[in-house]
């Protein structure tokens, strides 16, 4: 993935355990070394140590996973398949030079604690080219990633309501190890080991009789109704809102909208919808989501009111959509109803209506301080997901000066060499603006070659992006300007997008 998320090298384990390989193949070598080790009890350890055949390590195997099956009555192991799900996000996104993600620090925790609440990066550099742009040599700190739990994630296994988990990649060689701050984190994996058992007393796994085959009964044909849009907000009170704020473009709170146009690797175009909430407008937890989209003549073509689902970024909160549009300039009005409160922001969508998932382009260029791997799986219209990496839109264009201002795009069908694996990129970078002080101030780079990831699971997307540390710039308003050159194709791509720097 382009922001080469790769993660420490293998995670100590807690209790080391040795395998007997003399006599076992490969496959089950791997496996008493690999992250299942990491839920194994004390007893389970001397018992594989003790293991010499294949046939011992089977049965070893088999009753490892049956007494942590949540529904032993069903030939179904819920929690062997959430932990290989696990365990291949663990290695899609924090592998380490030859070390699997599953044995890294960030691996370990993900597999036995499960996805945090909320993922926070400061400092370093998670972009191979973050610190290319030539526009400051200030000195990066440390790279950081801080993953909070809270409540039914943390009460279990860390004893507390909420628990911070650090990891630093303090060498600047991207391993990334896990800090034990005031959290006892052998305590906590001994917990979480206990909790995945479900049948301590168990000697031999079940077995199930494998159903019959059956031939498929042919079903009568029932004609499917199309599902109906919906074009205007049911509620009175949010479509007199959204009446008065057309007017006024007065809000209840300041939030704030953004959106794009992307498409699928089927072909299917859509336009992610983000609303961008700072901490001081956080609405309570029985709040509305809601939304109405007008095109160019006044007229509402799509609407939708939902319960709220806030997501945190940093300190600051978002709520996001994927909309489906024809081609057309629209005027979209998106806000959160929290009681009597109704919070508005507007935001203009010139849609293609249907883009060529086969001809060349890109998306919008996004700005953000916020970057981070998903540990679920997206769906191909998931708003600002990339192949498994999460770019949250700073929709308010403010940054402080101890953020670091990110920018991505996603390339589609880029050019690619004969014989190359990923196309030749280059970037110019311009920024220019006016301090609080009236001061101009004008920032350039020479265009110079980015890298270009594949996008996991997109064929021919690639992703590129890269970090600029404010700390340098004054407060003030910018204007940032980005060129991407396809130096196989010899075309090229301009982005302009405005920000301000804040203390």
């Amino acid at each position: 993935m382009f922001t080469r998320i790769r993660t420490s090298l293998v995670a100590a384990l807690a209790v080391a355990v040795a395998v007997s390989a003399f006599a076992l193949s490969p496959e089950h070598t791997e496996w008493g070394k690999g992250p299942a080790t990491y839920l194994m009890t004390k007893e389970e350890i001397a018992q594989w140590k003790a293991i010499s055949t294949d046939e011992q390590a089977d049965k070893f195997v088999a009753l490892f996973w049956a007494r942590r099956d949540p529904t032993p009555a069903t030939p179904r192991n819920e929690f062997r398949e959430a932990f290989d799900y696990r365990v291949k996000e663990a290695d899609s996104h924090f592998a380490f030079g030859r070390t699997r993600g599953a044995m890294s620090d960030r691996g370990k925790t993900l597999i036995l604690y499960g996805p945090p609440k909320k993922i926070e990066h400061t400092g370093g550099s998670v972009a191979g080219s973050a610190s290319a742009s030539g526009m400051t040599a200030d000195q990066e700190n440390n790279a950081t990633y801080t993953w909070t739990y809270e409540e039914e994630t943390a009460n279990p296994a860390f004893s507390q309501p909420r628990a911070k988990l650090r990891f630093i990649d303090r060498f600047n060689n991207n391993e990334f190890r896990s800090e034990r701050g005031g959290i006892d984190l052998v305590a906590a994996q001994q917990r979480a080991i206990q909790l995945a058992i479900t049948q301590p007393n168990l000697t031999e796994p079940p077995s199930f009789e494998a159903p019959k085959p059956q031939a498929p009964a042919t079903p009568a044909y029932v004609p499917v109704a199309a599902p109906e849009i919906q074009t205007e907000l049911k509620t009175e009170g949010l479509k007199t809102a959204v009446a008065e704020f057309k007017k006024s473009s007065k809000s209840a709170s300041p939030i704030y909208a953004t959106s794009g146009e992307n498409v699928t690797p089927a072909g299917v175009t859509f336009a992610p919808v983000l609303v961008y909430i700072p901490k001081s407008s956080a609405p309570g937890a029985n709040s509305t989501f809601f939304g109405v989209v007008e095109d160019a003549s006044g007229k509402s073509v799509l609407a939708f009111e939902e319960p709220a689902k806030l997501a945190a970024s940093k300190d600051d909160f978002f709520l996001e959509k994927s909309l489906t549009l024809p081609q057309g300039k629209y005027r979209g009005y998106f806000g959160i109803a929290d009681g009597d409160k109704v919070s508005i922001a507007a935001t203009d969508m010139d849609l293609a209506g249907s883009l060529d998932k086969d001809a060349a382009g890109t998306s919008q260029m996004i700005l953000s301080n916020n970057l981070f791997p998903l540990t679920e799986a997206q769906q191909p219209t998931d708003p600002y997901a990339f192949g498994g990496l999460k770019v949250v839109p700073k929709a308010d264009r403010v940054f402080h000066t101890t953020d670091e201002l990110w920018y991505f795009v996603e390339l589609r069908n880029p050019g690619i060499a004969e014989g190359a694996t990923a196309p030749k990129m280059q970037i110019k970078l311009d920024v220019e603006g006016i301090d609080a002080a009236g001061k101009k101030t004008k920032m350039s780079a020479p265009p110079m070659e980015i890298d270009a990831a594949p996008i996991k699971g997109v064929a021919n997307h690639f992703g590129i992006g890269s970090s600029i540390p404010l700390a340098s710039f004054k407060p003030g308003d910018y204007t940032f300007n980005a060129k991407v050159i396809d130096t196989v194709k010899k075309s090229s791509y301009t982005f302009t997008e405005k920000f301000k720097v804040v203390q």
